[in-house]
């Protein structure tokens, strides 16, 4: 009987390194999953071009009004000059693939213009295309809040403080020529005006700001709840978000499903709240990054840099051949609307949080299931070894 309880006390100390050492490395593995992945864009050797032949466009949509003013070349001295009607966010594409997790976004960034409002980098903003709705104030057309358009709050009646500014969602880093100041603002739902609105704060920049040149703009998003903003190197606010992500009623029809988290707080660099909000329009699903201007302002800017964490490619599997008998189902391709007027929402077919599992647990279950198993048998072997023994004990 001792040698019976010995090799069941062995079987489950197995059993027990199975249920612990086993599943970290194969979450390990899981995590092996990933690659970094980094994209930098400088414009040397671009003089002259457009911005939208630049290699910015292979990952980032353009939107340039040139009829209204808008333009984006690249200067004799290869920095990207933006003026008036003019904007670029990522790809909504390549945003639901891999603006989904952690990563960090950063760039020399100028602005020139006595009005702050009208300029901007986004961070966590929705596809700009995804909702339009009509504007009374501007001709009545279907309006979709791309970056560099305004959001006709004061417009349209708004009574918070009846500012207007650009875009639609977000978290909106700006400069302030007049002030000598950094903007923090958040893009909120209110119940006037166009139901954009953008509510934040004004900070002291770090020493080494230069406010009539360029200066580093890093933006660290952990993809689960902290945005951090760096100038100059130094750190200069934190914007906390989350929440239960929810839709607000978006559009002519209020049925817009985008997802935002609603929760917000905007922190200075030694983490004191500044302002609270709970009327959001931070992505919830995946990060749209942008630059947006427009009017009598402009901007440049260098030295994009954007890194990632993408899930590694499979290997390709061998093709199989079809029968000669059957025909390969077709998969209808999905539309795509990425003008620079477009205000329909593109056909989607799969968002980012879609058929994911938050950790991957569920897909190594069976592991639990097999050291359960085993571990039952044991138990059963020690039970069955100790009736005998008290049995052979009472002849």
């Amino acid at each position: 009987m001792k040698r019976t309880l010995k090799i069941a006390a062995a079987v489950l100390t197995a059993v027990l390194l199975l249920t612990t050492v086993l599943p970290a490395g194969v979450f390990a593995e899981a995590a092996d999953e990933y690659e970094e992945k980094t994209e930098k864009y400088d414009f040397d050797g671009d003089e002259g071009s457009m911005l939208e032949d630049t290699g910015l466009a292979d990952t980032f949509i353009m939107t340039i009004i040139r009829a209204a003013g808008g333009d984006a070349v690249i200067k004799d001295d290869g920095t990207a000059l933006m003026q008036s009607y003019a904007a670029f966010c990522l790809d909504p594409d390549f945003a639901y693939d891999c603006m989904n997790g952690a990563y960090t976004f950063s760039l020399d960034y100028g602005f020139k213009g006595d009005n702050p409002a009208l300029g901007g980098i986004f961070i966590r903003s929705i596809d700009p295309s995804y909702y339009a709705v009509t504007n009374p104030k501007n001709s009545n057309v279907q309006q979709a809040f791309y970056m560099y358009e305004w959001d006709w709050y004061k417009e349209n009646n708004g009574k918070e403080k009846g500012i207007s500014s650009v875009g639609g969602s977000g978290i909106r880093v700006f400069v302030n020529n007049s002030s000598g100041k950094i903007g923090v603002s958040v893009k909120t739902r209110v119940e006037d005006g166009l139901y954009v609105y953008s509510n934040g704060v004004e900070l002291t920049p770090p020493d080494g700001f230069d406010a009539k040149g360029l200066n580093n703009f890093r933006f660290v998003d952990d993809g689960k709840s902290r945005l951090e903003i760096y100038v100059c190197g130094t750190l200069l606010s934190t914007v906390e978000y989350g929440g239960e992500p929810g839709t607000w009623p978006d559009g002519d029809e209020g049925d817009c499903d985008a997802l935002y988290f609603k929760q917000a707080a905007i922190k200075d660099a030694e983490g004191n709240v500044l302002l609270e909000l709970n009327n959001a329009r931070i992505s919830a699903q995946y990060s749209i990054i942008g630059i947006g201007n427009r009017g009598d302002v402009s901007t440049t800017l260098d030295n994009v840099e954007l890194t990632w964490l993408q899930k590694k490619k499979a290997a390709t599997p061998v093709p199989t051949e079809v029968p000669a008998t059957e025909k390969p189902v077709e998969t209808p391709k999905a539309t795509q609307n990425s003008g620079s007027n477009a205000t329909a929402a593109p056909v989607q077919t799969l968002k980012p949080n879609d058929n994911k599992t938050n950790n991957g647990g569920s897909k190594y279950a069976w592991i639990y299931v097999a050291c359960g198993v085993v571990a039952a048998g044991a138990l059963a072997a020690i039970v069955i070894s100790s009736v005998k023994g008290k049995k052979k004990t009472k002849k």
